[in-house]
């Protein structure tokens, strides 16, 4: 069979790891997260685990276990969820977690190994003990991030609320200010004079190169080919964005968009609602490995945003160090198309809307009986890690897949469905509305089963392949493959 085919998110179906942070370690790639559950009901509901692969085959993915538990701060009286942590090797060779829960404080664990077990060590303070907590005029303890570059050590944390939610948060002038940059001491903890704010949240990024993506929250700081690069999601919500300076702690200059988690800004689709996917938070960074660059990123799933699934592209960066919006794609980080002989699974999903178009996923916006979903499946209202699948397609909804490799020999197509629709389900090429491929026919059926028709015989070469519902009733469409012909092989 040779290399094994990888679709994105990269990770088994059933794990959620949004808040992505990858680093190079050695020889292998770590990634660094939150921890959501399918069909969660508020955020990063697990402890920290880690999973890493080889530099050399990105497809290979290994679960390095749990990193770090709810009870092993000895400050987390309550055991409260962490969220959105980073991972840096520190002058002494040895790895440090930075994390958060709540805007409480800034916590830090250390290993011997990127992937621990980490132990506690302190909380982020100044030299006299006082925290960066709310009220204290530091900024917001939230998304912490870290990078250390001949012996020096610096943390990059805070959030950019409008001005309209500040109420909603504790300590409202740290979660307006935007992000804060501080120099840490080797013991990797205590702040070295004053940290300084760094990028712009919605209040004061007027008249900056950040007023039209302030900052949100996000932070993540990478030196790739040279070049120092911050990484952050900005208030539109679903965007990361990268902006540049010239050291670790000199303000930076806005750049642009990396990725949007609907590829809002590419091809035509300038506005919200022409997103090509459900749109909701997004937190992750760029690598580079064996010369590639890459950007991680989540997307969502079970109409929500509860639970987020890790997925990643590979990146163009221009000579000028430029960094070109990455298109999501259900191949991401196979190196290359899919191939449809190969069955995929419908939760590869890279493009999904309904006839009514996307939500954008928000505390003040959830899923409705109109719209496709993302779901696991479920034995007795409990979710399984035997399948993720498409949910709820109906009358003109749409799923799309980039890219696939299309042979010669491919005869028909089949896909996995069930549900109590009627109707059929048009695949079509490169585009919603492009030239039918095949025409698989849906009958009701509360069970999964696998329906096909005839492959258009002239469908040779890369394509991506949409799958537009036309029928009444809801569909639940779980993977789908050509049948090769394989006579004289």
């Amino acid at each position: 069979m040779g290399r094994r085919q990888i679709v994105n998110p990269y990770l088994p179906s059933w794990e959620y790891t949004p808040d992505c942070e990858p680093h190079v370690f050695g020889d292998r790639l770590y990634v660094y997260g939150s921890h959501d559950a399918a069909g969660g009901k508020s955020y990063c509901v697990g402890d920290y685990v880690c999973w890493s692969a080889p530099v050399d085959d990105l497809t290979h993915w290994s679960y390095e276990g749990v990193i770090y538990t709810r009870w092993d701060d000895p400050n987390n009286a309550e055991h409260a969820t962490y969220a959105a942590p980073d991972v840096v090797q520190g002058p002494d060779g040895r790895y440090y977690l930075y994390y958060f829960y709540g805007f409480s404080a800034i916590g830090v664990a250390v290993a011997d190994e990127p992937a621990g077990h980490f132990r506690y060590l302190s909380r982020v303070q100044m030299e006299d003990g006082t925290l960066i907590a709310p009220g204290n005029g530091l900024g917001a303890p939230f998304d912490p991030a870290a990078y250390v570059e001949d012996g020096r050590v610096w943390l990059y944390y805070g959030f950019g609320a409008r001005p309209s939610d500040a109420a909603r948060f504790k300590g409202p002038d740290e979660v307006l200010a935007g992000s804060y940059v501080a120099e840490l001491e080797c013991d990797m903890h205590t702040v070295k004079g004053v940290p300084k704010p760094f990028v712009p949240g919605m209040r004061d990024a007027a008249g900056t190169s950040f007023e039209a993506h302030p900052f949100l929250e996000a932070s993540s700081f990478r030196k790739i080919r040279g070049r120092y690069y911050f990484i952050y999601s900005s208030a539109q919500g679903h965007e990361l964005c990268w902006a540049s300076t010239s050291a670790p702690d000199v303000p930076p200059t806005f750049g642009g968009v990396i990725i949007s988690n609907g590829d809002v800004g590419l091809r035509g689709h300038e506005r919200e609602e022409d997103a090509v996917f459900y749109l909701g938070n997004n937190h992750g960074s760029i690598v580079e490995v064996e010369g590639v660059p890459y950007v991680f990123y989540h997307r969502h799933t079970h109409g929500t945003q509860f639970s987020r699934q890790d997925c990643a592209e590979p990146l163009h960066i221009g000579e000028d160090g430029s960094i070109q919006q990455a298109e999501i794609t259900s191949q991401g980080l196979n190196g290359g198309p899919l191939d449809p002989a190969r069955e995929i699974p419908a939760y590869a999903v890279c493009h999904l809307r309904s006839a009514e178009g996307i939500l954008h996923f928000s505390s003040r916006c959830a899923w409705n009986p109109l719209h496709p979903k993302i779901v696991q499946e479920e034995i007795s209202g409990v979710p399984t890690s035997s399948r993720l699948f498409i949910a709820n397609m109906r009358d003109g909804a749409e799923a799309g897949f980039k890219y696939l490799a299309f042979a010669e020999a491919d005869r028909q197509l089949e896909a996995e469905i069930r549900g109590d629709a009627e109707g059929v389900l048009e695949a079509r090429l490169d585009a919603p509305d492009g030239p039918v491929a095949a025409r698989i026919p849906v009958s009701a059926a509360d069970s999964w089963h696998r329906a096909s028709a005839a492959l258009d015989g002239a469908v040779q070469g890369t394509h991506a392949l949409y799958f537009v519902f036309r029928g009444t009733g809801a569909l639940d469409f779980c993977a789908f493959r050509t049948i090769r012909d394989t006579a004289g092989c």
